[in-house]
C-alpha cells in the first residue's frame, strides 16, 4: 500500500514538472527580444571656440569680445558712446577768427578722425559771460562752425561726419569774472561718437528654448 503512494506521488511530481518545464518554454517564446539601437550621429556642432556661451550649430558672429553681450546667435549688441576731447582752441575776446596756433590742435583732431573711420566729431563752441547772451550765443555758434569748416575744407573730413553747435556761455569750465576765466571759457570742445560693445551678462545656451 506505501510503495503504491510513492510509485503515484512520484508520477504526479514528474507530470508536474514536464508541465512547469512545458509554462517555462512557451513563456520564453513568447518574451519580445530587445534589439539596443546603434548610437545616434550628432549632427550639430555643440562646440563653443570663442567662449561666447552660444554653440557653433547656432553661431553667426564668431571671436566676440569676451564678456560682451551677446544675442542669442552670438552677436554683441552695441550702444552709443559719447567722449568730449579739448581741442585746446583759445578765441581772442569778441573774435571767432582761427589764431595761427590753432591749426596744429585742428590737424591732430583731422589724423585722429582719419585713424577712426567709425567716429563722428560735434565741434562746440563756448565763450565766456563778458557781453549779453545773444551775442555769446552767436560768437559760438560762429567759433563752432569755424573749426568745422577748417575740418572738411582744409583737411578733408568728409562733411556728414562733422557737426557744430554753441553754447554761448551756458557751460562754463572756470567760473569768474577775472581775465583768467575768460580765457579758459574761451573754448572749442570736439565731442566724439562712435559705437562700441558692452560689457553685460552673458547670455547661455541654457537660457533659450529656440530649438536648432
Amino acid at each position: 500500500m506505501n510503495n503504491l503512494q510513492l510509485i503515484k506521488s512520484s508520477t504526479t511530481t514528474k507530470l508536474l514538472t514536464v508541465a512547469f518545464c512545458a509554462l517555462l518554454i512557451t513563456s520564453c517564446a513568447e518574451t519580445s527580444v530587445v534589439v539596443m539601437e546603434s548610437s545616434v550621429e550628432q549632427l550639430k556642432n555643440l562646440d563653443d571656440y570663442d567662449k561666447d556661451g552660444v554653440i557653433e550649430a547656432r553661431e553667426k558672429c564668431a571671436n566676440t569680445v569676451l564678456g560682451a553681450t551677446i544675442d542669442n546667435y552670438g552677436c554683441g549688441r552695441q550702444t552709443p558712446s559719447i567722449e568730449p576731447l579739448n581741442v585746446d582752441i583759445k578765441f581772442a575776446n569778441n573774435s571767432y577768427s582761427i589764431p595761427s596756433p590753432a591749426y596744429g590742435k585742428i590737424k591732430e583732431l583731422a589724423e585722429f578722425l582719419e585713424k577712426h573711420q567709425e567716429l563722428n566729431v560735434v565741434i562746440e563752441g563756448h565763450t565766456s559771460i563778458v557781453g549779453d547772451s545773444e551775442l555769446n550765443q552767436t560768437l559760438s555758434d560762429n567759433r563752432a562752425n569755424a573749426v568745422a569748416f577748417v575740418l572738411v575744407n582744409d583737411f578733408n573730413i568728409a562733411e556728414q561726419r562733422v557737426s557744430s553747435v554753441g553754447y554761448g556761455f551756458e557751460r562754463l569750465e572756470e567760473e569768474g569774472d577775472t581775465p583768467e576765466a575768460h580765457a579758459i571759457n574761451r573754448r572749442i570742445m570736439a565731442e566724439l561718437t562712435h559705437v562700441k560693445h558692452v560689457d553685460d551678462m552673458l547670455w547661455t545656451i541654457y537660457t533659450v528654448e529656440q530649438t536648432l
